[in-house]
């Protein structure tokens, strides 16, 4: 037990929390234990002195209903004062030491209900010697309806919120005196509870407050980290959106300041929650890997990049008896470049799109399903980006394959796609670095035209390999946006085409090129 010296009593209404401020009590030495408390009533103050180094003042609050306990001295000379708080079997519940010699301590958000608690002044500085200068020791108690709690600075002590309510409470001690670390810094914990059977979005804001960089965190039942947030700087807020949470079950949050010794007793921070039933259009927050992917049943579906490095997974289910082709568009966030990257249902790459830049939209064209599980990743290219208050909208279109549509991956003479002489396929050259690859056979000696038709931003080449994989004949387009054709007499075998840009970096995602191959 920390000792002290004076002691205050309240006696509060069950109908009435916070009283007007009354006359002053002055201590009754001695008061150096809590069986010689000094009695003092909440909304008053008690004055008293130190008389010597070792000097500690105890006071007594009798609290008739529940509610937020706040508790201030102001300072004298020579005196570096703490002040502590006490439960009724004298456990320490709260320490605040923040300032120097002659410095003001307060106490903030203590958690009260009808009961004996302990207020305990005392001194810190072994030469102070100032006993005839008065110090003043005021109260308050305020309603406990949408305020912090302390001691909620432990997950075992963590404060019930409820989902959808407001907690209003501070940044303050910034030292948590009573922690086994004596460098540890202040945490607030709330746990909320999610009592239904289902799938639940949960939003979380935290309002900004000068001079402290906050952090929150997320943790399952199990105290396993979900998630951390600490996307604003000093004196800015966090939000989070689209945290899946799966009822029932039970969560924990934990708020802090990123710097140790950075508090502020002056403005409050507002914790707000939201649950909402979970539908579809959203990500289902943590998506950050594979196995959490977020299942994408919907036509589109919005999701946001937070905190930085930031990895948003979706999963697409491809039905095993049909040949489907995978269209995925992704719009633009302001200040960031953001990627889009395919993956098998092991979470092996197949396609990295970054065709565009900053603030760009990114699309994939018809990558061919052949049933089973496909993942989609949305991504910040640079790792250093965030922005919780705006959301992309990922749009996904899967496509009954026909005739005539190029059919991804075809980016390799082992993955050529067929063709028959006398059709003609349509396809993309995208993303960048894209080149793709058709197979034909001809049956009898003939001469064979390729001709492929122009796309803006290209210059595409064409080049014709026999069954050996030797060139037979090339070309290119002298600029950007026009056709090519090769004329060649060929015998009877298996052929191949590849088609690529001049330049690895020019794709066009909008426009499609037709490739026909006749015989005349």
């Amino acid at each position: 037990m920390f000792p002290s010296r004076q002691l205050i009593q309240v006696t509060i209404g069950l109908t009435l929390l916070s009283l007007p401020a009354c006359g002053p009590s002055k201590e009754a030495e001695p008061n150096d234990s809590y069986q010689q408390s000094t009695f003092l009533k909440i909304g008053g103050k008690a004055t008293g002195t130190i008389g010597n180094p070792k000097d500690q003042d105890w006071y007594r609050l009798d609290v008739a209903a529940e509610g937020a306990l706040t508790a201030k001295i102001g300072g004298i000379k020579e005196v570096d004062f703490v002040l502590s708080f006490f439960d009724k079997n004298r456990r320490e519940l709260k320490r605040v030491d923040e300032t120097t010699v002659g410095g003001d301590e307060q106490l903030l958000d203590l958690g009260v209900s009808p009961g004996v608690y302990y207020l305990v002044v005392a001194n810190k500085n072994e030469k102070a010697n100032n006993p005839s200068q008065v110090y003043e020791l005021c109260t308050r108690l305020d309603s406990a309806a949408g305020r912090e709690r302390e001691p909620n600075n432990t997950a075992l002590t963590a404060q019930t919120l409820e989902a959808g309510g407001l907690a209003k409470g501070h940044y303050w001690p910034a030292k948590q005196l009573l922690s086994d670390d004596p460098e540890a810094a202040e945490e607030d914990w709330y746990s909320i509870e999610v009592a239904k059977t289902g799938l639940f979005l949960l939003n979380i804001d935290v309002s900004e407050v000068p001079k402290v960089d906050a952090v929150l965190e997320v943790y399952d039942t199990n105290g396993y980290k979900l998630k951390e947030l600490d996307a604003g700087g000093i004196g800015e807020g966090e939000s989070l959106r689209n945290f899946g949470v799966r009822g029932p079950g039970k969560f924990s949050l934990r708020l802090r300041s990123k710097y140790k010794n950075a508090g502020n007793p002056d403005v409050p921070y507002d914790l707000l929650t939201e649950l909402l039933p979970y539908q579809g259009a959203t990500e289902f927050e943590p998506n950050d890997q594979r196995v959490d992917a977020t299942p994408l049943s919907l036509d589109s579906i919005s999701g946001t990049i937070a905190p930085a490095g930031d990895q948003d997974w979706y999963k697409v289910a491809a039905a095993s008896d049909t040949k489907q082709l995978l269209r995925a568009e992704l719009s633009g966030l302001a200040d960031m470049d953001l990627a889009l990257s395919l993956r098998d249902g092991l979470g092996n790459e197949l396609l990295f799109i970054d065709n565009m830049g900053k603030e760009q939209p990114e699309v994939m064209t018809g990558w061919g399903l052949t049933g089973g599980d496909y993942h989609i990743v949305v991504s910040e290219k640079t790792g250093k980006k965030s922005d919780s208050r705006r959301s992309y909208q990922l749009v996904r279109k899967l496509i009954p394959l026909q005739e005539g549509l190029e059919w991804e991956p075809n980016n390799s003479s082992a993955a050529a796609q067929p063709l028959k002489v006398g059709e003609s396929v349509d396809g993309y050259f995208a993303p960048k670095g894209d080149e793709d690859w058709y197979e034909f056979n001809l049956y009898q000696k003939g001469v064979v035209v390729l001709e492929l038709t122009g796309v803006i931003n290209v210059a595409p080449t064409m080049t014709l390999f026999d069954q050996e994989y030797k060139e037979v004949a090339a070309t290119a387009a002298p600029k950007s946006g026009e056709p090519v054709l090769i004329e060649r007499e060929l015998d009877r075998g298996t052929y191949v085409v590849r088609l690529k840009p001049a330049d690895a970096a020019q794709n066009n995602i909008r426009d499609k090129y037709s490739l026909r191959v006749r015989v005349k």
